[in-house]
């Protein structure tokens, strides 16, 4: 595949996750990392050939990053790689003959489920994007990321408006890809309860903003029912791990749902 950039954002990342991406990358294609973290990365990253970094002073949410990488990015196409996914030459190889077939896409998405129910691409907004391609030529100017979102159904949110303005995203069963959920970042309990806040706002803002008030409810209330429940047994059986695991769900809901923004950050 040529006229291609890899693009990645990076909150805290584990570095050998990022040595990983460069390693598999950086010699054929430019990189472009957006670094979210309000710190430096490792020193040695921005030395790397082929590998541009740009420092944040503002962490504004993934879906913000990947809209400044994708502004800033000149060549035909865009690799987006969350640092805990993995595709390998085979299926990046599969992937590329997807190019040169469907053509006019906007966004392709390689399978990480690791189900193989379809064999053709088919069209559809019900995918996770852990590595998405995105045709520059057919979405620059179109459309971009909400930034309302900080962590969570951003992308999901991406592919089901580019659907309604009739720009194609696909889904490629037989591109298998690799999704470590969650361990792109080092290991901190502060940025699990960020984790488990932020999914709980972005689920009820996204049914909310995409089928209106009264389908968000009915998709979300039930998990408030059950988190409600969980958090007072918990409360109860002193399980205070899980007690603060059901309370950010529960407060990132309740932000949420009186229209509040996304607004929780790590301190």
């Amino acid at each position: 595949m040529s006229n291609l950039t890899i693009l990645s954002v990076a909150y805290k990342p584990r570095i050998e996750l990022v040595d990983r991406l460069i390693e598999n990358f950086a010699s054929k294609y430019p990189i472009l990392i957006i670094n979210n973290s309000l710190e430096k990365l490792n020193d040695d990253l921005y030395h790397r050939k082929n590998v541009e970094i740009i420092d944040n002073e503002l962490n504004l949410g993934n879906g913000a990053g990947i809209n400044l990488g994708l502004k800033k990015i000149k060549t035909k196409y865009a690799l987006y790689l969350d640092f805990d996914s993995f595709i390998d030459t085979e299926n990046f190889r599969k992937l590329d003959n997807y190019v040169k077939k469907l053509k006019d896409f906007a966004v392709l998405i390689p399978n990480s489920t690791g189900k193989k129910q379809y064999t053709e691409p088919y069209k559809t907004w019900k995918s996770e994007g852990s590595i998405m391609l995105f045709n520059l030529e057919i979405i620059r100017d179109k459309i971009l990321f909400d930034e309302k979102y900080f962590l969570y159904f951003e992308e999901t949110d991406f592919f089901f408006n580019c659907l309604k303005k009739n720009l194609d995203v696909f889904f490629l069963p037989d591109v298998a890809i690799l999704h470590s959920q969650g361990s792109s970042s080092v290991e901190d309990v502060k940025i699990e309860n960020l984790r488990t806040w932020h999914y709980s706002w972005s689920q009820f803002y996204f049914y909310k903003k995409n089928f209106g008030t009264y389908y968000a409810y009915s998709k979300c209330f039930p998990f408030f029912f059950k988190d409600i429940i969980m958090l007072i047994a918990y409360t109860l059986t002193f399980k205070s791990k899980l007690f603060k695991f059901r309370f950010y769900r529960i407060s990132g809901f309740l932000n949420s749902l009186i229209g509040l923004r996304s607004w929780k950050r790590i301190k």
